[in-house]
């Protein structure tokens, strides 16, 4: 590297490299991340993938965690597509693609380090905001360099299809027997709300329209779909490998259980562009309230 550089060409040099090449390694070694996590269950014989930090919290196996998932994604698969808004950036310079992938790889980064070891604690919601919105937003308007604004996230134009494949997910999930019981331990009924709508907010949504909306979809024009679906899950995941586990399991656990819900929201991401039914999938997921319907507590 010579003197002056920047950062940003940095960046470039590492991400455009040869596209198809690149893809094809992306691809393999997302695949065999989650082979590698799913064969150290079957390896150790631990049956139990931690769904949450929360003191109490149930454990799920990693059926429990697969299936769903991979029951919503050959749904989906095999549903007609429908009328599907055109892609997303399409049209963008490369080099404008690998400077925003760059900013927003970074930013995941950051918060993922910074909050190392702290998900419970207050400032968490903030620092996800900072880091998962405030720093993306500021970035790509400068990033844009004067050029007009690019909208990754269109408005949804499909809507039976994802959600035939959303409810196919949330049966077995959240009613069947895969479904994890609700053990833990319960708020007031004020914090549980307060905490649920905050939830919402800066989970369910903010992280959809991070992950899937803003990441992947550059990664996608980047590389293809499959190197971005990987890219976006296995990152979601290292999001979580702060608070998920235990052991040496550490690891495998926000793989099998959150980088697999990550591959099925970015799959139908990427198939029907639309984000409201992944973001209802994400809250689905998070709301206590849902199992607390269903389970009659």
């Amino acid at each position: 590297m010579t003197a002056g550089t920047r950062p940003e060409t940095i960046i470039g040099m590492v991400m455009i490299g040869t596209p198809g090449r690149f893809s094809t390694v992306m691809t393999a070694g997302g695949a065999a991340v989650f082979v590698l996590a799913y064969g150290w269950f079957a390896v150790t014989g631990d049956g139990g993938v931690s769904a949450s930090a929360d003191a109490g919290a149930a454990e799920a196996s990693p059926w429990a965690a697969a299936l769903p998932a991979l029951a919503a994604m050959l749904v989906a698969r095999l549903l007609p597509r429908g009328t599907i808004p055109p892609e997303p950036l399409a049209g963008l310079p490369r080099s404008r693609l690998v400077r925003e992938t760059g900013v927003l790889l970074a930013a995941a980064l950051a918060f993922t380090l910074v909050t190392l070891g702290r998900a419970g604690e207050l400032w968490y919601p903030l620092a996800k905001v900072v880091f998962l919105l405030v720093v993306p937003l500021v970035a790509l308007r400068l990033l844009r360099r004067g050029e007009p604004a690019a909208r990754a996230v269109p408005a949804p134009v499909v809507w039976l299809a994802p959600l035939l494949a959303a409810a196919v997910w949330f049966l077995p999930a959240k009613v069947g027997p895969l479904a994890t019981p609700l053990t833990q331990e319960l708020p007031d009924p004020v914090t549980l709300a307060v905490s649920s709508l905050v939830v919402f907010l800066t989970a369910s949504m903010l992280e959809e329209f991070f992950y899937r909306g803003w990441f992947q979809s550059r990664m996608e024009a980047l590389y293809g779909r499959w190197p971005a679906i990987f890219a976006s899950a296995l990152l979601f995941a290292a999001m979580h490998a702060n608070r998920l586990g235990g052991g040496a399991g550490w690891v495998a656990s926000p793989v099998v259980f959150q980088g697999t819900f990550g591959l099925m929201l970015g799959y139908l991401w990427s198939r029907y562009r639309n984000i409201w039914v992944i973001v209802a999938i994400h809250g689905l997921s998070n709301l206590v309230y849902v199992d607390l319907l269903l389970q009659g507590r």
